[in-house]
């Protein structure tokens, strides 16, 4: 079995957490200037804060957790792609399922995009806040799975190469 195992680079990752750690201070600051606001104002900046601290804080958690439970985020295998890379990382996609595969780029962002066979593999096998996000995913990007690339300690290149020489097996 000709396996590649791919992590996370750990000093992107602590970069990524740390500002997360740093908009929840934000967050807390607007929420807590909001109180002394009266009106409207106030008010906005206590919704805006309290959506800053959620958001942020779930992402710090996320990152947190990443970085003290070291797995693989990706993984080519004569199987599929395993995909870990982000929370709401699509599993294992197997070769039969997958249509094609790009970059593609997104908020100045460029990711290994996957289209599937099926366009909604994915969010049907998710549940809860994962298939909320991956629905909302689906309307910003026409692939089904988008792996960052910038958060993977390994080459570009090599990654596409091997991905591309499983895609060629599977289409023999």
């Amino acid at each position: 079995m000709n396996e590649i195992i791919i992590y996370s680079n750990r000093g992107k990752l602590f970069v990524l957490g740390f500002l997360s750690f740093v908009f929840v201070v934000v967050g807390s600051t607007m929420y807590t200037s909001g109180g002394a606001e009266e009106g409207a104002f106030g008010l906005w900046l206590r919704i805006i804060g309290l959506i800053t601290i959620l958001f942020f804080g779930l992402c710090m958690i996320y990152y947190i957790k990443v970085l003290i439970k070291r797995k693989p985020a990706l993984i080519v295998s004569d199987k599929g792609i395993t995909d870990h890379s982000s929370y709401i990382g699509a599993g294992l996609v197997n070769w039969e399922e997958i249509a094609g595969v790009d970059f593609v780029s997104f908020g100045g962002q460029h990711y290994i995009g996957i289209y599937t066979k099926d366009p909604e593999l994915i969010i049907n096998r998710a549940s809860g806040l994962k298939r909320v996000l991956n629905r909302m995913n689906k309307g910003l990007l026409d692939t089904q799975v988008n792996i960052p690339v910038k958060t993977l300690d390994c080459s570009v290149e090599e990654l596409v190469d091997s991905i591309n020489t499983h895609l060629m097996k599977e289409e023999a």
